[in-house]
């Protein structure tokens, strides 16, 4: 089974992220061209890969401004379906199977307590509420020192390019 979500692709690249990789996105690049040296690694992309996968590899933000009532708000009534799913499933086949384990990483299984399942719910949405406002504040951080960098230093010019031989001539 592969653990690759593919976010977009075609002959020439492949965008995806990995299972349980939630702070990284991957770019799989088919081509020979790139350069290597100690510590870091550099591939051209070409601009219509560039296009495409731009947009797609957006960062999940959706729990940093949510309160802790905002939260449990969002979990009682998760946990309310899946028990009911569960004793639903668990009533109609004689036993609810693999219902049991659906939602597990979030909740713990769905014959826990209810208080228990909404504790864990809640623990898991805020070490993610936590994780995401980290990563707002690294994105802000390398906005702000790329904002702040000198057009100097990354080889871009802000003078004006060298007149041609034409209009030398003329002045």
């Amino acid at each position: 089974m592969s653990t690759k979500s593919t976010l977009a692709h075609d002959d020439t690249f492949h965008f995806y992220q990995e299972l349980m990789e939630d702070d990284h996105v991957f770019l799989e690049l088919h081509t020979t061209q790139f350069e290597a040296g100690y510590g870091r690694v550099m591939i051209p992309i070409p601009l219509h890969v560039w296009e495409t996968i731009r947009h797609l590899g957006a960062a999940d933000l959706s729990l940093v401004d949510k309160t802790d009532d905002e939260l449990l708000r969002r979990v009682e009534p998760a946990v309310d379906q899946r028990i009911a799913a569960y004793r639903e499933s668990e009533a109609s086949s004689g036993g609810a199977g693999l219902r049991r384990f659906a939602g597990m990483l979030v909740y713990g299984t769905a014959d826990l307590p209810r208080d228990q399942q909404i504790d864990n719910g809640m623990l898991y949405f805020m070490e993610e509420r936590q994780r995401q406002r980290q990563l707002r504040e690294a994105i802000e951080a390398t906005k702000a020192r790329a904002s702040r960098r000198d057009p100097q230093s990354s080889g871009i010019s802000s003078a004006a390019p060298p007149a041609s031989p034409a209009a030398r001539a003329s002045e």
